[in-house]
């Protein structure tokens, strides 16, 4: 491998993370002040030495989604950013197989929206501060979300380190799917720590991370029932409805989290029948 060895050596972290990401999405992780035609000709030197190659996606464009070989998964595996634990993460293989090319291309989506919103406010949120589909012991079972992002918020010394588990949904194909991991996640916050005292989640968290749901497939005028229709998976669930009321929560199309950034007030918290949309700090 030849080239810019330390930001080849990033963009095969990344994709041994993520599984499947455009040019588009890896050049504003990693593009710095170049033009994406340096992340292109990055990506085809890589396709060149066999640690990377592609699928063309059917939208319009034909644009490509890249991902790394069987070479370069070896390559990035003996990287300390990309080793992972049996309780991390699903592999690249099970994660394809499990969601589909869309649900990740969506997950980074949401990841590039926050790192740009994290730059553009002098904040903290990096290309690996985004795991997708974390496994999280609860009991016997686990709580698996699309993503668990950590992001560090403020400047100097009111830095704040934030967290939120991320939830894609799309109205009406997936409500009980969603109501499931929302009930998993509820499970997670409940779970009783060693002898039954506390919860087991203040071992790990100072506090429970956020759950932002990122609405696929809905216009602006579906937001609203799609949000509604949350609240009410959520209050059939009385642990769901316990959580909701202590934990902060909302939801927002994926358009506007990328074209607004997700400190824009996009937000609509699932608890409660009203609340004004709100930045995600804010919820």
């Amino acid at each position: 491998m030849h080239g810019d060895l330390e930001t080849d050596h990033d963009v095969l972290v990344t994709l041994h993370r993520f599984t499947l990401a455009t040019a588009e999405q890896l050049h504003q992780l990693h593009g710095g002040t170049a033009g994406i035609k340096q992340t292109q000709k990055r990506l085809t030197r890589l396709h060149t030495d066999g640690l990377a190659d592609f699928v063309t996606l059917p939208q319009a464009g034909r644009a490509k989604a890249w991902h790394l070989t069987a070479q370069g998964a070896a390559v990035a595996a003996t990287f300390p950013e990309a080793r992972r634990t049996h309780a991390q993460t699903l592999d690249s293989e099970q994660l394809a197989v499990r969601h589909g090319r869309e649900h990740l291309l969506d997950v980074g989506r949401i990841h590039t929206a926050f790192v740009a919103d994290a730059r553009q406010r002098g904040e903290d949120c990096g290309p690996l501060d985004l795991r997708p589909t974390p496994q999280l012991p609860v009991g016997a079972a686990a709580y698996r979300p699309a993503a668990e992002l950590a992001y560090t918020a403020g400047t100097g010394d009111q830095r704040h380190r934030l967290r939120a588990f991320v939830e894609r949904h799309r109205p009406g194909v997936g409500a009980e799917e969603t109501a499931a991991q929302l009930a998993a996640c509820a499970a997670l916050w409940e779970q009783a720590g060693p002898g039954g005292r506390g919860r087991a989640w203040e071992r790990r968290w100072r506090s429970f991370p956020r759950l932002l749901v990122v609405l696929v497939g809905t216009t602006a005028a579906a937001v609203r029932p799609a949000v509604a229709d949350l609240r009410l998976a959520a209050e059939e669930n009385p642990a769901t409805a316990e959580m909701l009321s202590a934990v902060p929560a909302g939801a927002t199309r994926i358009e506007d989290l990328v074209q607004r950034g997700p400190s824009a007030p996009i937000w609509h918290p699932l608890s409660g029948r009203s609340g004004r949309a709100c930045g995600w700090t804010q919820l």
